[in-house]
């Protein structure tokens, strides 16, 4: 018996209300859309839930009066979606500056039956339509082949055009059934950002089955304005080259902070992933990218150490 999917999408924002709206107005094109969207507001903003009242889709606003961040935002969204939704069958994380073209939903669940999968990744291209990112794949001669292409997305399609086994993903979009984030567990509470999202999308893997799809290009669109070459998520893990020289000579202290929360993220997802991999071999390019960034003094030098230390001795950035 065919069985048409009930997906419920989750949401974690702060002070984004227009970048959800349009995610919203996304979802609701699918020609399989959601049968809910729950939405957890980090902030908590009023326009924020101003923007949902205009949405289409069945909306549930949850609002835990504080930032619980990225992480235990989506682990909180996802609890009231099982619990208020014992129908559903697929759960999809969607960051609130993405957004999806119509056939995107539908063509992710078909791919995802076709190659017997528990959780599924698209590609990421910016507002451009250049290659912004791919789900890692299980094979590193894979990986290296990416990354040799750069933001050439017909070249990136070209080397998997039919998909491929996923090792890990960055946060933007995924979508993983039931049974599989129920083995997984939820996305950690514990982690701060940066790197959070390639550590619970490893569990998805290491649970069931984990597929890439490249007919699939998600838009990634973030306002210009707010970023910054160092505010990144794990996007960061699969680049190896060092940052424009106006951007290293701009860093200021909070960029340093977050460059070094991911390097902490990297080593902790190292040791605590069920099946990290080949995770650790871009342990030496984050480390150098740092002190490319920042510059190779002592007390740099010392800050990778600690970081790397308290990552691989079990201790997230908190």
């Amino acid at each position: 018996m065919v069985v048409t999917p009930s997906i419920v999408a989750l949401v974690a924002t702060r002070f984004r209300a227009d970048l959800l709206l349009r995610l919203l107005n996304s979802l609701a094109h699918q020609t399989l859309p959601p049968t809910a969207v729950v939405i957890c507001d980090n902030g908590p903003d009023s326009p924020t839930a101003e923007a949902i009242k205009k949405s289409p889709l069945p909306t549930h606003l949850l609002s835990p009066g504080k930032n619980l961040g990225f992480g235990g935002g989506l682990a909180l969204a996802g609890q009231h979606a099982l619990q208020k939704f014992p129908s559903l069958t697929h759960l999809l994380i969607v960051d609130d500056d993405a957004i999806l073209a119509p056939t995107d939903l539908a063509t992710l669940i078909s791919s995802m039956q076709k190659h017997s999968a528990g959780s599924i990744a698209p590609f990421l291209v910016d507002s451009e339509g250049k290659l912004q990112e791919v789900p890692e794949p299980t094979s590193w001669s894979l990986a290296r082949a990416f990354r040799a292409v750069g933001q050439n997305l017909a070249a990136a399609r070209a080397l998997a055009p039919t998909g491929y086994p996923m090792a890990w993903c960055i946060g933007p979009c995924l979508l993983a059934d039931r049974s599989t984030w129920l083995r997984a567990g939820p996305p950690r509470s514990d982690m701060i950002a940066y790197g959070d999202d390639v550590e619970f999308s490893l569990r998805l893997s290491a649970a069931s089955p984990a597929w890439a799809e490249p007919s699939v290009a998600v838009t990634h669109a973030p306002p210009t304005a707010t970023r910054s070459p160092f505010d990144m998520s794990s996007e960061a893990l699969a680049k190896d080259e060092a940052p424009p020289e106006s951007a290293r000579l701009g860093a200021k202290e909070g960029h340093y902070k977050k460059f070094g929360m991911l390097l902490q993220n990297l080593a902790f997802t190292c040791v605590n992933s069920p099946r990290p991999r080949h995770l650790p071999l871009y342990l030496p390019g984050n480390a150098r990218r740092f002190l490319q960034t920042f510059g190779f003094t002592p007390a740099n030098i010392l800050e990778v150490i600690r970081r790397y230390t308290l990552g691989l001795l079990g201790f997230p950035p908190s």
